[in-house]
Formats: structure tokens, sequence, C-alpha cells
């Protein structure tokens, strides 16, 4: 650009920066000036990491082996640079491990993990959940065994329409120990009435409450950019 013509206010101008650093540039060699060779503070550790993943421990608890041995970084930065140390040399690192590592390694996989979003859908949905993984987590979480409970006796209660059921399962769960569910048994106890009603009826207000939120969602939508009058040819429905 200065070469063109264009002077060196009118480049640190269009650059947004100082005129000590545009002619610091003119003067030296870009492609020395543009490379540095600063070292993390975590090069110190790069032998120790390495050995970790391939030991078969997952990158988050190689980050917390790192932070003890007394590394001033913080925890995102030092799981960011164990991420980029495995890319680098190429190790295979476990997310998740039902077994152990060398039999990870001996059938030839990569990582043997759920995510949470498969949980939840075996749990809500009735999804499928390998036998593996059910007995590893119900083994190792005893709060899951909790939940699926809660979950099944719940549903049961709406497909039996049984109101001693309601009340058992009030009973039960109020005084848990996960505060979740006591929260939620609570919450049930003290709108009872309609609560007995949803249980014993077969009608829902479902459809009410489903055209009450469109309908504020498009409110929202036109807040400050449209008229009282498309407001209502949006809302109202006109049989023609």
């Amino acid at each position: 650009m200065y070469q063109t013509g264009i002077s060196i206010r009118e480049i640190t101008r269009r650059f947004q920066i100082n005129r000590q650093t545009t002619k610091k540039y003119l003067k030296g060699d870009p492609m020395i000036l543009c490379h540095t060779n600063k070292r993390s503070s975590l090069d110190q550790h790069k032998d120790f990491i390495i050995r970790c993943l391939t030991e078969g421990k997952t990158q988050s608890e190689t980050a917390r082996l790192v932070m003890d041995l007394g590394c001033a970084c913080g925890n995102g930065n030092v799981r960011q640079y164990v991420h980029s140390v495995a890319v680098q040399y190429q190790i295979d690192v476990n997310k998740y491990v039902s077994s152990s590592h060398e039999t990870a390694q001996s059938k030839k996989t990569k990582t043997d993990y759920i995510t949470r979003k498969g949980i939840f859908q075996y749990l809500w949905l009735n999804g499928d959940l390998t036998l593996e993984h059910y007995e590893y987590l119900w083994n190792k979480y005893s709060i899951l065994q909790e939940i699926e409970k809660c979950i099944r006796e719940f549903r049961e209660i709406f497909r039996t329409k049984k109101m001693p059921l309601l009340y058992l399962f009030i009973d039960r769960y109020k005084y848990s120990s996960l505060k979740e569910l006591a929260s939620f048994a609570r919450g049930l106890e003290k709108d009872i009435s309609a609560v007995e009603n949803a249980v014993a009826s077969d009608l829902s207000n479902a459809f009410v409450e489903g055209t009450n939120n469109k309908v504020k969602m498009v409110k929202r939508t036109m807040y400050g950019r449209c008229s009282k009058k498309l407001l209502a040819a949006k809302l109202m429905y006109n049989p023609v």
C-alpha cells in the first residue's frame, strides 16, 4: 500500500494501528515480524500430558492432574492445551470408558461413550440403551435408579388413573434426598386439586395453553414494528 502512494497516516487510519507500528512493518521483514517464538508455560508438562493420554485417561482427567501439579493457568486453557497435544501427536483419547483401557484398545475402538441426550431419551422416551451402558451407569450412579423409578411410578398413575397411587407417590418423594424430586412432589401436593383432575379426567387444556403461547409469541415478534390492525389480522381467524 505504501509503495502505491498511500500515506502512512492513511494506512494507520485504515488498519486502526498507531504510526510506530506502521513504520516498524515498513522497515522490517514482514515474514519475521509476523512470526513469534512464544512458548507456553504448559510446555514443561507436555511429556506428562502425553503419558496420561496414552495410558487411557480422558482430556478432563489429564487437565485436572496438570492443575494438581501447581499449574498457574486456568482450567479452560489447560484443557485446550491438552486437546492440542492430542491432535498434534494423533493420540486416540478416551471420552467415556465403560471398560478398562486395555479392553477398549483390544476392541480397536477409539471411544465408548453415551451422551446425556441418550440417557434422557432412555428415561423419558424409552430410547435404546445397550446393556453394557445400562449396567455401568446404573451401578456407578445410584441416583439414576431413583430417577428411573420415579418416572415409571408417575407414568403408572396416569395410565391406571388411580388416586391412591398419586397420594403414595407424593408421600414417598416429598422427603426425597434429591431436592429436585422433593420439590416436584411438594409442588404436586400444593396444587393437589388440579393434579387430581388431571389424573381422573381425559380432558386436557393443552390446546388452550398452546394457542395462548402462540398468541403471545406473535405479539412479542411484532413489538414496535406493526399496528394494532395488523396484529388483529395475524391473530383473528377470518372464515372467507
